[in-house]
């Protein structure tokens, strides 16, 4: 193949990976006057768009493996391949493909029996870029009263979804069918604290009061401020699970109930 000597470097680089993304044949070729040779510019191209598609699949599936064991092999490359093409990576590391990939999936032509998969995907996303990120040597410090500290690992995160996709990707990666088929809609929001561990990324199902007083705390509210943001006055069932308990319960009970017990914090003696 002989670029045409006027064209750029640049461009031509471009030109080349229009057509190796490309999904219409008719785009998926180069220009004949300018690739001249023993076959057609879209024959050379195969190998390469292959190669590269292929290469991008992966490393959606690598990231999504509930999402890819759900739909199987063939569909999750179809979801992959499209994705690939409609957001190629703008950096070389490949682990940190992926950030749209479940907002592209949501509504996928054949996905209308799985309404919590782009949930699914999403989750699985936060749980692989908390995961790459190391260890940090010192999360949130709150000052309780007392003068003893309250101090959160690092790095953590909350998530919130209408769907319990803790349960769900527990359910899907241990070939649970019981559990999936009895899912249901579910009312008000499910909310997770995810955090770094030595062997990867832990998860904890949180109520609403907990969550409300994580997501505080990590935003730099102080003890009182996270404690008036758990107790959620006005919200009645806060938690959304229908047990008709409110968030208003001390901060006591908060921690002991379910951020201490959960290993994502400690208490530090008043120094």
């Amino acid at each position: 193949m002989h670029a045409p000597a006027e064209e750029s470097l640049a461009a031509l680089q471009a030109r080349m990976a229009r057509a190796l993304l490309a999904a219409a044949p008719a785009a998926q070729g180069l220009p004949e006057a300018g690739f001249a040779g023993a076959h057609a510019g879209a024959v050379g191209l195969r190998v390469h768009r292959n190669t590269i598609l292929g290469a991008l699949a992966n490393a959606l599936r690598l990231g999504h493996p509930a999402v890819e064991r759900l739909v199987g092999e063939a569909f999750f490359d179809r979801m992959a391949v499209d994705f690939a093409r409609a957001a190629p990576p703008r950096a070389p590391q490949l682990d940190e493909y992926g950030a749209g990939f479940a907002a592209r999936i949501d509504g996928f032509p054949g996905t209308e029996a799985l309404p919590y998969l782009a949930e699914l995907a999403r989750f699985e996303w936060a749980v692989g870029e908390l995961g790459r990120r190391c260890v940090e040597p010192a999360g949130v410090v709150l000052t309780l009263e007392g003068g003893a500290r309250l101090r959160l690992a690092a790095p953590l995160r909350t998530f919130a979804s209408p769907w319990p996709v803790d349960v769900i990707r527990t359910a899907i990666l241990g070939d649970d069918i019981d559990a999936l088929r009895a899912l249901q809609p579910g009312r008000g929001t499910h909310d997770h604290a995810l955090w770094r561990v030595a062997e990867g990324v832990s998860v904890r199902a949180l109520r609403a009061p907990s969550a409300r007083f994580l997501d505080a705390a990590l935003a730099g509210a102080d003890a009182a401020a996270a404690l008036a943001a758990a107790a959620g006055e006005g919200d009645g069932d806060s938690d959304g699970d229908g047990d008709g308990e409110r968030g208003d319960a001390p901060l006591a009970q908060i921690l002991a109930r379910e951020i201490l017990a959960a290993g994502f914090a400690t208490i530090e003696a008043p120094r």
